[in-house]
């Protein structure tokens, strides 16, 4: 089993705030949903990042510990700052 990292209570705008970002580091981004929920698999080099937003519970993204510093490089340093993971390695 994978350690994984699981971070939730994203507000929308930073979980799309997430998936754009990536997005421009190249990541892949495959996404869908409806009005209440919306889902992403975010994945480049094998790694996957899966998110998931429901309008009441707000956001969650999950992914592999292993992968925490090469996302996090990908990240804007505000972004990571909103998203209360300074314990991030960068």
């Amino acid at each position: 089993m994978v350690d994984q990292i699981s971070l939730s209570g994203l507000s929308e705008e930073s979980w799309r705030a997430v998936i754009e970002a990536l997005a421009a580091a190249g990541w892949s981004v495959r996404n869908g949903g409806g009005l209440d929920f919306s889902w992403a698999a975010v994945e480049r080099d094998g790694m996957r990042i899966d998110m998931e937003c429901d309008a009441w519970q707000e956001g969650e993204m999950v992914f592999a510990k292993a992968d925490a510093s090469i996302i996090s490089g990908d990240l804007p340093a505000q972004l990571i700052a909103k998203l209360e993971i300074g314990s991030f390695p960068r």
